[in-house]
C-alpha cells in the first residue's frame, strides 16, 4: 500500500556485496577467452582450475585479489608504454586504441576492474559520494555486459540515491556521513556492505547442520528464534511457485 509501504516511507538499498559479485561476474564474461586465465597461471598467480574459477567468481575475496592484480600489472604496461611518448595521457590512449584492438580491449579491462574497485573503496571508507558516482558509472556496464537484472534495478537504485536528498533528507545526512555502510571495528578502510554484515551474522548462527540444524532440536532456544522465520517463508514459497 503505498500510503504506508511507498517510496517516501522506505529507502531501499542495493547491497554492496552483491553488486560487487555481479559485476566481478560481469567482468569476468568480458574477460572468457580472452587470455587471462592463461596470464594468472603462467605468472604462477593461480593455478588453472583457481584462474577458471575467478571468471565465475566462485570465492569472491579471492577473484577480488586476481582482478586488483590484472590491474595493477595493466597499469604499469599501460604507463611504461606511455612514457615514450610526449602527447596527453587520455589522446593517446585514445589515439593506440584506435589503431590497436588488442589494447582497446585491455584498457576497457582496466577501467572496469578499476570501476569496480572504487565501488568496494567507496564502502570500504563509508563514502557516500563517491559510492553514487561509481554504481552510476557502473550503470552502463550492466546494460553492454547483458545483464538485464542489475541493468534495470541498479537504474532504479541510482534514481534513489540521487533524489535521496530531497525524498529522505535525515537519511542522506545519516548516509553521507558512513551510515550506508556497517563498521564491526574504528580502523579505517574497515567498513562492509549491509549485505554482507547480513551474510556474516547468518554464518555466525548456523552450526554443523547449518540453520535447519537450529530448528531440529525442541531443547534448543535457538529453534524458537529459528523457527518462525521458517513458518514465514513456508507460506511464501508454497504460493510462490502457484
Amino acid at each position: 500500500m503505498p500510503e504506508t509501504h511507498g517510496e517516501d516511507k522506505y529507502v531501499v538499498m542495493f547491497g554492496g556485496l552483491h553488486t560487487e559479485s555481479a559485476a566481478f561476474k560481469a567482468l569476468g564474461e568480458f574477460l572468457d577467452g580472452s587470455g587471462w586465465v592463461n596470464a594468472l597461471v603462467n605468472a604462477d598467480i593461480a593455478s588453472p582450475g583457481t584462474a577458471e574459477s575467478f571468471l565465475r567468481v566462485s570465492h569472491l575475496a579471492k577473484a577480488r585479489r586476481a582482478h586488483q592484480i590484472t590491474a595493477a600489472a595493466l597499469y604499469v604496461l599501460q604507463q611504461s608504454a606511455y612514457n615514450d611518448y610526449k602527447a596527453a595521457f587520455s589522446a593517446w590512449c585514445s589515439k593506440v586504441a584506435s589503431i590497436q584492438p588488442q589494447f582497446s580491449f585491455w584498457s576497457q579491462v582496466l577501467e572496469l576492474k578499476v570501476l569496480v574497485l572504487e565501488i568496494v573503496r567507496s564502502i570500504r571508507e563509508g563514502n557516500f559520494k563517491s559510492y553514487v558516482e561509481s554504481v552510476t558509472a557502473l550503470m552502463p556496464w550492466m546494460f553492454a555486459l547483458d545483464h538485464v537484472n542489475y541493468a534495470r534495478w541498479l537504474s532504479v537504485h541510482v534514481r534513489d540515491m540521487a533524489t535521496l536528498q530531497t525524498s529522505h533528507p535525515s537519511v542522506y545526512q545519516k548516509f553521507t556521513s558512513g551510515a550506508f555502510a556497517v563498521r564491526k571495528s574504528t580502523g579505517a578502510f574497515s567498513a562492509i556492505a549491509v549485505d554482507h554484515a547480513h551474510e556474516q551474522e547468518n554464518s555466525s548462527i548456523k552450526s554443523d547442520g547449518g540453520a535447519v540444524g537450529l530448528s531440529a532440536g525442541n531443547n534448543s532456544r535457538s529453534s524458537d528464534i529459528v523457527r518462525p522465520n521458517f513458518e514465514i517463508v513456508r507460506p511464501i514459497s508454497r504460493y510462490g511457485r502457484t
